[in-house]
C-alpha cells in the first residue's frame, strides 16, 4: 500500500502526464503543421511580391504596397484551389478597375456612381465562374474612384498591376513549395471510419443483450452523428481530389481517389440504413418512434446478425476475409428473419430490421468486390 507521501507525490506527476497529451492534442488542432506551412509560403511570398514591385520601372514601383496583398491571398491547401483563386482575384481586379473608371468618365452625382458600383458588385457575386474575384470588383470600383485623384488611368493600372503580380508570385510559391496530396489521409480516415462504425455495431450488439428497455439511450440519437462522419468524408475525398489536380507530386504517386468515393457511397449507404435499424430498436426498446414489438429470442438473434455485420465491416477495411464474415452475418441475419417469421403475426418493425440488415450486406459486399482481396495462403 502506497504511503501518504507517496500518494500525494505521485498524484502531481500523474496529472502532469495527463495534461500533456491533451496540452499537445489542443495545440494540434489550433495550429496544425498544414496551417504553419500556408503561413510561411504567404510570408515568403509577400516579401518576395514587394521585393519585386518596389524595383518596376515607371510609376509602377509608386504602388508596390499592393503587391504582397495579392501574395497575402493565394493561400489554400491544394495548388489547384490557389490557382483558381488568383484567377479569380485577377479577374475581378481588372472588372473592379475597369467599373471605377467608368463611373469616373459618367457625369452623374457620386451617390448615384457609389449605387451601381454596389448593384454590380451584387450581381457579380451570382456568377459562378467569377467565383471570389466578385467580392473585389466594388472595392477596387471604390479604390479608383477615391485615390485615382488626377491620374486615375495610372492608379488603377499600377494598383491592378502589383497586386497581380502579388497573385502571380504567390502561385509561383506555392507550386515550388509543391502543396501535399491529401489523398492517403482521406483514405486512412475513410478506413477508420468504417472501424469506427463497426465499434458502434458491437456496442449495440452489447445493449441488445443486456437488460431491456437498456439503462443506455445515446446509441438511439447515433444517426445525426454518423451522418456528420460521412459527410465529413465526403468533403475529405473532395479536397484529396483538388490537392491531384495541377500538383506534380500526383504524377510520382498515384491513387485512385474514386475509389475513395466509392467507399464514401457505400458507407453513407450503409450509414442510412443503420439509421433504420437504431430506429426500430428504439421503438422496441421505448415506443418511440413508433412501438415496435421484439421478445427476447428476436432481440439475440439480432444482437448476433449486428455483431456479425461488425466483423463484416472489419473484414472490408482490411480487405481480407470479405466471403467469410458475409457468409457469418448472412446466416446470423437469416435466423433472425426465420424467428420473425414463426410469428403468427409478423412484426413490421422486425422485418425492417431484417431488411436494413440485409441492406447493409449487400452493399458491403458490392463495394468489397470491387476492390482487390487479400490472398490467403
Amino acid at each position: 500500500m502506497a504511503t501518504p507521501s507517496s500518494a500525494s507525490g505521485g498524484a502531481p506527476e500523474s496529472r502532469k502526464a495527463s495534461v500533456a497529451p491533451k496540452a499537445k492534442r489542443a495545440l494540434y488542432r489550433w495550429l496544425p503543421p498544414d496551417r504553419i506551412a500556408i503561413a510561411v509560403r504567404t510570408a515568403v511570398a509577400a516579401m518576395v511580391a514587394l521585393g519585386i514591385g518596389s524595383v518596376l520601372p515607371g510609376g509602377l514601383s509608386d504602388y508596390a504596397y499592393a503587391a504582397p496583398l495579392g501574395a497575402f491571398i493565394t493561400v489554400g491547401t491544394t495548388f489547384f484551389t490557389i490557382a483558381r483563386a488568383a484567377l479569380q482575384q485577377a479577374l475581378g481586379l481588372v472588372l473592379g478597375a475597369a467599373l471605377g473608371l467608368a463611373m469616373l468618365w459618367i457625369d452623374i452625382p457620386a451617390l448615384a456612381k457609389i449605387g451601381i458600383i454596389g448593384a454590380v458588385g451584387v450581381v457579380l457575386q451570382g456568377a459562378a465562374t467569377l467565383g471570389i474575384g466578385a467580392s473585389v470588383v466594388p472595392v477596387v470600383a471604390v479604390l479608383v474612384i477615391l485615390f485615382g485623384g488626377a491620374d486615375p488611368d495610372g492608379y488603377a493600372t499600377g494598383y491592378v498591376g502589383q497586386f497581380t503580380l502579388g497573385l502571380v508570385v504567390g502561385v509561383v510559391i506555392n507550386a515550388l513549395a509543391r502543396p501535399p496530396l491529401r489523398d492517403r489521409e482521406a483514405h486512412r480516415r475513410i478506413n477508420s471510419a468504417v472501424l469506427d462504425l463497426a465499434d458502434r455495431f458491437d456496442e449495440l450488439a452489447e445493449t441488445l443483450r443486456g437488460d431491456w428497455p437498456p439503462e443506455r439511450e445515446d446509441w438511439a440519437a447515433w444517426g445525426p452523428e454518423l451522418e456528420g462522419w460521412v459527410d465529413a468524408l465526403a468533403d475529405d475525398v473532395r479536397e484529396a481530389r483538388e490537392s491531384r489536380r495541377l500538383n506534380p507530386r500526383a504524377k510520382l504517386r498515384p491513387h485512385d481517389v474514386e475509389h475513395d468515393e466509392q467507399a464514401v457511397a457505400a458507407l453513407r449507404a450503409v450509414v442510412h440504413r443503420s439509421i433504420d435499424v437504431l430506429d426500430a430498436l428504439a421503438g422496441a426498446a421505448w415506443a418511440q418512434p413508433v412501438e415496435v414489438s421484439i421478445d427476447e429470442a428476436e432481440r439475440h438473434l439480432a444482437a448476433d446478425a449486428v455483431e456479425a455485420l461488425a466483423a463484416h465491416l472489419r473484414a472490408w477495411e482490411e480487405l481480407d476475409g470479405v466471403e467469410q464474415a458475409s457468409d457469418a452475418s448472412g446466416t446470423a441475419i437469416d435466423a433472425l428473419y426465420e424467428e420473425a417469421v414463426t410469428r403468427a403475426r409478423p412484426e413490421s418493425g422486425l422485418a425492417a430490421v431484417v431488411f436494413a440488415l440485409r441492406a447493409i450486406r449487400s452493399r458491403i459486399d458490392r463495394e468489397a468486390a470491387s476492390r482487390p482481396q487479400v490472398q490467403n495462403p
